[in-house]
């Protein structure tokens, strides 16, 4: 019952009451005949009283259910008084901690945590990644077998724009495998000239093999192949001009040096990183890549893998190095000067949950402690996804390394393995088993990828390696 139908209600009964009642009074004060006559009266008028009295219990029930159901009315608004008020108290503190008003900022996660200013013009993100290894060894030497757990990658990175969104910046840190020690890894600005072209300055990658400048985030394998460990470029401090368009992209870079890991001897020396500017000795150092996107979008080909539902891609791709150092004497001559020229093409296909990948690699080196130097590399890989989130692949590797003063064996190497992704690169679990099918000498071998150096006619080697990976 509505609440003011049921006071109406009770209004109407105790009126019809009164009422009875002054009428009782009344006959009360009749004379004897008037009594008499009403006789039969006073009997319904007993029944009527009987049935008020009933009536009027029900009334105080009513009433009594009446203020309940308005004390518990009362509850329910203040309980709903009391929830309106808490859920303003949390969206003001949200609001205060998402808008910090004094410094016009906001901040909040979207992929990663990030800082920005309201009006858009500056920019602070941070990530991380973490790779946790563990690695267990086989070869034909006195120490037969090695395993062991390691943190292999922890990066911390700061990316962002500042004063506009067309020039950006990175620094990114990395914690050293062996003691932890954190080290400079990328340090650099990049401004967009328009929408085509852009110029960046700093530490970074230099342009060359695309194995190598995919992200260790988003490999195939546990590790880079061993031939890209010899024969990547790797960072250098400098200047470098990118074009790109829908199917175009080159990038040409200005630098101290390559990074020489030549055969795993760092043949000519360079310091090219986290060095002073008169520390490197060369008289120049340029790279250049260029990339064709055949077909597929760029963004595709961040990384090696092919998702179920990405649509057919293919990117061909080729990248140079040119290097020449002065002679380290005043009475040295041209000769004595060290040459480095590389080239190496490389071709990704990619379709709805497979994907393949081959290089080719080639150094020359003329170098006076060496000689002349030529070293080779080949590297194709491919996977396959067997459900939405496990993938297989394998990959082979082959190298070659010929000196005028020494001589190697060919490199043959091949592995197989699998990748569960939790969620993505962001959170996944790889698998892989290698195997030497050949000797694998100090030419080849790397301890970050897990390889060692076979002696003399040993049986092949195997490496087994499990990793985690996380990133945000």
């Amino acid at each position: 019952m509505h609440r003011t139908a049921q006071l109406a209600f009770l209004v109407g009964a105790v009126s019809l009451l009164v009422a009875l009642n002054a009428r009782a009074d009344d006959y009360k004060g009749a004379s004897k005949a008037e009594q008499q006559s009403d006789k039969e009266r006073i009997l319904q008028l007993e029944e009527t009283n009987a049935r008020q009295q009933r009536e009027m219990d029900e009334i105080r029930d009513e009433l009594h259910k009446i203020r309940l159901d308005n004390d518990d009315q009362w509850l329910t608004e203040q309980r709903a008084d009391e929830i309106r008020g808490l859920v303003s108290d949390v969206l003001a503190d949200a609001d205060t901690r998402s808008n910090l008003m004094q410094n016009g900022l906001t901040a909040g996660w979207s992929e990663h945590f990030f800082l920005s200013s309201t009006d858009g013009r500056f920019k602070l993100q941070v990530s991380g990644q973490q790779q946790f290894r563990y690695v267990w060894n086989y070869h034909e030497a006195p120490d037969k077998y090695k395993a062991g757990f390691e943190n292999t990658r922890t990066k911390l990175t700061l990316r962002g724009h500042m004063f506009s969104q067309d020039l950006n910046y990175l620094v990114r840190g990395r914690f050293g495998r062996s003691g932890g020690g954190l080290v400079l890894e990328d340090a650099w600005l990049r401004y967009h000239i328009n929408s085509d072209w852009n110029v960046r300055f700093g530490q970074f990658k230099l342009p060359f093999n695309r194995e190598e400048l995919v992200s260790s985030e988003r490999q195939l394998a546990v590790e880079r192949s061993i031939v890209n460990e010899s024969m990547n470029i790797g960072r250098s401090q400098g200047v470098e001009l990118n074009y790109a368009d829908d199917v175009f992209r080159a990038s040409f870079a200005f630098s101290d040096a390559g990074e020489d890991n030549l055969g795993g001897f760092n043949l000519i020396g360079n310091t090219s990183t986290n060095s002073p500017a008169l520390t490197e000795d060369t008289e120049f150092a340029i790279t250049s890549r260029l990339e064709f996107l055949l077909a597929g979008s760029w963004s595709q080909f961040n990384d090696f893998t092919s998702r179920t539902d990405e649509e057919f891609g293919m990117l061909f791709g080729i990248g140079g190095h040119i290097q020449r150092d002065e002679s380290n004497g005043a009475l040295s001559i041209r000769r004595n000067e060290e040459r480095w020229v590389a080239w190496t093409a490389d071709l990704s296909v990619e379709w709805g949950g497979a994907n393949a990948f081959v290089s080719f690699s080639h150094h020359y080196l003329d170098d006076p402690s060496i000689g002349q130097a030529n070293i080779y590399g080949v590297v194709g890989q491919a996977g396959a996804y067997f459900s939405p989130k496990f993938e297989m692949f394998t990959r082979f590797e082959y190298g070659a390394f010929e000196t005028t003063a020494a001589q190697f064996s060919e490199l043959y190497v091949i592995t197989f393995g699998g990748n569960y992704y939790i969620d993505g690169h962001d959170i996944k679990l790889t698998a892989d088993i290698g195997f030497g099918i050949s000797q694998v000498e100090n030419a080849w071998d790397s301890d970050l990828a897990g390889w060692r150096t076979d002696p003399e006619g040993a049986e092949p080697q195997v490496v087994i390696r499990g990793q985690f990976q996380l990133l945000f």
